[in-house]
């Protein structure tokens, strides 16, 4: 996925906790240069060059793009296991050496990782066709130590590898990786079939599974932010007294029946941690003002106000697809007032709630929903209050502030 010119040091690495810390420090936006003079004055200075090359995404003119991962890191925190798991991968996809190490020297023919193997010293030598002698020897006891501080190599004892595949975080990894990955008929199989597609490079040990247990997962593909099929699109009209007052959502990870995985992917949306944040403030900023959050089945949050009915779509995005997900939110919104006429009255405001502000280039959207009645509002970069630079409507008046 990359040419060895563009691959970082493996011999340079900084506490997880530096990495971690310079990557907080970014905010939507940011220019490349800002996080290189942020990182000089406040953590490391070689810090930003090791995340650009294994984590972060630079469109053309050197700003940082607020992508899948920035979101995930947003949303979830650094230090979940999905995560830190979803960084290992995305490093092992984009650099050569590290997935080469794994897949030719510390895993099994089965694609099984030997923790003998993670620690035989000797086994630097493999990476010696890169660094050589005592960077070699370097670039592998950073590659443990790195495994070793995500919790994904617990050292305890014998030792053990914590790759489970049952929260989901390949899905998300594969999404992220391929924000990096040039050609399109790659980048389309990366995210269309995550599991097929690592299967049939012989890269199922990268994530320490057979091909058999990769496998065995069913539905990996088509997350939120991808565009659904319509077998998976689930509308009926509503029956009296189905809507319940609205209550976070733990999200859940895919169902294992049979052996295999199954995913829900109205359930997943809904689910996600970027998801439940969003319909928290907003069920927050509505409880705050005596108002009572509902939701039911399809919508995700509405409640009354003296001035009429609020509906609330969230939608989780990140800079490659707010514009997607503001389409597939503004569809959702007339459906929801169209079925559910009923229940929402004559006096409907509708509110599309994104997790981070239109891009620039993007900005028009929000006049422009604003001419087929949809208010366009966010979550305030760094922050937790929702904001919008529509014209507010009376209903949410006190919920929303001016930007």
């Amino acid at each position: 996925m990359a040419t060895r010119s563009s691959l970082g040091s493996l011999t340079k690495e900084p506490p997880l906790a530096t990495l971690d810390a310079t990557v907080r420090a970014i905010t939507p936006g940011m220019r490349y240069d800002a996080l290189l003079a942020y990182a000089a004055k406040n953590t490391l200075d070689v810090v930003p060059g090791l995340l650009a090359k294994r984590f972060l995404l630079l469109d053309p003119t050197n700003v940082i793009v607020y992508d899948r991962f920035l979101s995930l890191a947003s949303t979830e925190g650094l230090e979940s296991p999905r995560v830190r798991k979803v960084m290992y991968l995305v490093w092992a996809l984009r650099d050569e050496r590290l997935r080469r190490f794994i897949v030719e020297r510390v895993a099994d023919r089965d694609g099984k990782w030997k923790i003998s193997a993670l620690r035989n010293k000797a086994n630097s030598k493999f990476l010696e066709q890169w660094p050589k002698g005592s960077s070699a020897k370097k670039a592998r006891s950073n590659i443990e130590c790195f495994l070793q501080e995500t919790g994904i190599y617990d050292a305890k004892g014998s030792g053990t590898i914590h790759l489970e595949l049952d929260d989901d975080w390949l899905l998300e990894a594969m999404q992220v990786a391929a924000q990096h990955e040039p050609d399109p008929t790659i980048r389309a199989a990366m995210t269309s079939a995550p599991a097929e597609f690592l299967v049939s490079r012989g890269w199922h040990a990268v994530v320490n599974a057979t091909p058999d247990e990769l496998g065995s997962i069913v539905g990996l593909s088509l997350p939120e932010g991808e565009p659904l099929e319509d077998t998976t699109i689930e509308l009926t009209p509503p029956k009296p007294g189905r809507s319940r007052r609205w209550a976070p959502t733990e999200p859940k990870a895919g169902r294992r029946k049979g052996g295999a995985f199954q995913m829900n992917y109205v359930a997943h949306e809904r689910a996600s941690r970027a998801h439940q944040l969003l319909e928290r403030l907003m069920a927050e900023a509505a409880a705050a003002r005596g108002y009572e959050p509902l939701n039911n089945e399809n919508i995700d949050l509405y409640f009354e106000t003296p001035t009429g009915t609020v509906l609330a779509e969230m939608k989780s995005c990140h800079r490659n697809n707010v514009h997607s997900q503001i389409r597939r939110g503004v569809g959702q919104l007339l459906e929801y007032r169209f079925f559910y006429r009923e229940v929402l009255g004559k006096t409907v405001s509708s509110v599309l709630v994104i997790e981070t502000p239109p891009p620039r280039d993007k900005a028009w959207l929000v006049e422009f929903l604003g001419t087929v009645g949809v208010t366009l509002i966010w979550k305030e970069p760094g922050g937790s209050q929702l904001v919008t630079a529509a014209t507010i409507p009376d209903s949410l008046r006190g919920l929303v502030s001016p930007v």
